[in-house]
């Protein structure tokens, strides 16, 4: 199951949020810790890191007699509380680089370590993952506001993304805490969120995950589209639907979302905006104590904003499942919620006006003798058996899925045929993607053995787990009824897929695959 992913994941960049609650209970740190060098030491991921440390300050500044003060949700950052960020700043990193150093034991260098003379020199020596970390961040003060100086609580302008590609390049994780500096040489408190979010964003990240303190009380699906997560947060905030956007604005002032670190966790300048019927636009600026009185985790939020900015996939993974984070981006259905802009995009049930489409995507099959000439009314007969995949009203993949009924040897069986992806679009996981929704659907219908009839594309569907069963008009492993029709003139490959029963906790069709 995990080998697709490996290949797929490897060379990605992805941003892992870190936030300071997850620090109080060591042995989860550490378990977590120990999937993250795995992630960059052995299966080759580019990785950020943004740690927060909220209760390390509150912490601090209690042991000192002083209560933490926020107004409206967010800390005011006194030189105190300043000097109280920046000692958990430092005590949180050096605890995530001291973890991520631990080289193999003796033993194994031993073992596995090249010969030689230099062999003392063996980079197994090393530690296991190496980490850097710097003025990466750019942020500016909050300010005054309503007549309140926030002091030193900042918010990011941007993440020197150039000068964190040149670390990645270089095989380096890159360490971020809630730290960032303006440009007049100041030290800030802003939020790990704003900063992890405008990393992903500005580094192009391929994925945004989000560590929780355990899992969020809203029961969260394993996979919502982007379209999904953005209703179910327009629902909590009351916000009509359709009229909500989290999109920050492609030139400076960039929005950013409201201090974890610097206050309670929520929404900042992330902004709803609500289309009046005039078509005026309103903004709306919640505050902090709104999103926490909805109970709307901030790393949804944060994931959402992420997806509506470039990042394709979003995941909130929880500290409190050992080996949550390999188990979430290395199995099929994960162990956690994932946010995406692009799986299943599109794919839906063919309806009758598609019927000219269809036709187009397979006439070019048809001409090759790939697959076997349909006519017209043959295809609408079988157009309530299409599932198609859309974008901007052009269908760029087909597939036919046609119950056969049970085989000599007493299994459902079901057919793939009519499999069928636009030119421009192969290599771009829509394959995968179609493919993937119509065994599910196959296994809904109490299919348990998929067959496919192929001469020339069998490559792609071997590499799926489909096995060769022999010559199609003399196997019996196919219904007699649709043997009968086979054309022995066509030498057809019989390909047969047993579909395994998935667990009660696994998705139905039209949930999530892919990387």
């Amino acid at each position: 199951m995990a080998s697709p992913y490996i290949e797929g994941h490897r060379g990605r960049t992805f941003v892992i949020v870190l936030p300071g609650e997850v620090f109080q209970e060591k042995d989860n740190l550490h378990c977590f810790l120990e999937d993250v060098s795995l992630l960059h030491a052995g299966l080759g991921i580019r990785l950020v890191i943004v740690v927060g440390h909220q209760q390390q300050i509150d912490e601090r500044l209690k042991q000192q007699g002083l209560e933490p003060r926020f107004v409206g949700g967010y800390r005011v950052t006194d030189a105190t509380a300043l000097r109280a960020s920046a000692e958990a700043a430092g005590l949180t990193r050096m605890e995530v680089e001291a973890h991520l150093s631990r080289a193999l034991s003796v033993p194994v260098v031993r073992r596995h370590a090249r010969g030689g003379a230099d062999s003392s020199d063996c980079f197994h020596y090393g530690p296991a993952v190496r980490i850097v970390s710097g003025n990466y961040v750019t942020g500016k003060r909050r300010g005054v506001i309503d007549g309140v100086d926030f002091g030193a609580t900042g918010s990011v302008r941007f993440v020197q993304a150039d000068a964190v590609r040149q670390q990645l390049e270089l095989g380096h994780v890159v360490l971020l805490s809630s730290l960032a500096y303006s440009a007049a040489g100041e030290v800030l408190n802003c939020n790990s969120y704003d900063v992890a979010t405008h990393a992903a964003i500005e580094l192009g990240a391929d994925k945004f995950i989000c560590v929780l303190d355990g899992l969020p009380d809203m029961q969260l699906p394993q996979w919502l589209p982007l379209g999904d997560a953005e209703k179910l947060i327009g629902d909590r905030a009351q916000v009509r639907p359709g009229a909500l956007i989290l999109q920050r604005e492609r030139t400076p002032p960039r929005g950013h979302l409201a201090d974890d670190d610097a206050g309670h966790g929520a929404c900042n300048v992330m902004r709803y905006t609500q289309k009046a019927v005039n078509g005026s636009i309103n903004e709306l600026e919640f505050d902090l104590d709104c999103w926490k009185a909805m109970h709307i985790p901030t790393g949804l939020l944060a994931s959402v904003v992420a997806c509506k900015n470039g990042v394709k996939r979003a995941h909130l993974v929880s500290a409190y499942i050992e080996g949550g984070l390999i188990l979430e981006l290395y199995s099929r259905d994960g162990v956690g919620t994932m946010i995406s802009t692009d799986f299943y995009e599109g794919i839906r049930p063919a309806r009758q006006s598609d019927l000219k489409a269809i036709e187009e995507l397979l006439a070019p099959l048809e001409r090759a003798g790939i697959t076997k000439h349909r006519s017209k009314k043959a295809l609408m007969a079988d157009i309530p058996h299409f599932t198609v995949v859309e974008r901007e009203s052009k269908l760029l993949a087909c597939a036919l899925l046609v119950e056969l009924g049970a085989s000599l040897d007493g299994v459902e069986c079901g057919e793939l045929a009519a499999f069928c992806v636009h030119p421009s679009y192969r290599g771009s996981g829509r394959g995968d993607s179609l493919l993937d929704y119509v065994e599910q659907q196959a296994r809904d219908k109490g299919i348990r053995r998929l067959v496919l009839l192929t001469t020339r594309t069998a490559d792609f569907f071997e590499q799926r787990d489909f096995l060769h069963a022999g010559v199609a008009h003399e196997s019996n492993l196919l219904p007699d009824s649709r043997r009968a029709i086979v054309d022995p003139a066509r030498n057809s490959k019989l390909y047969i897929k047993a579909l395994f029963d998935l667990d009660e906790a696994a998705p139905r069709a039209g949930k999530r695959i892919g990387f």
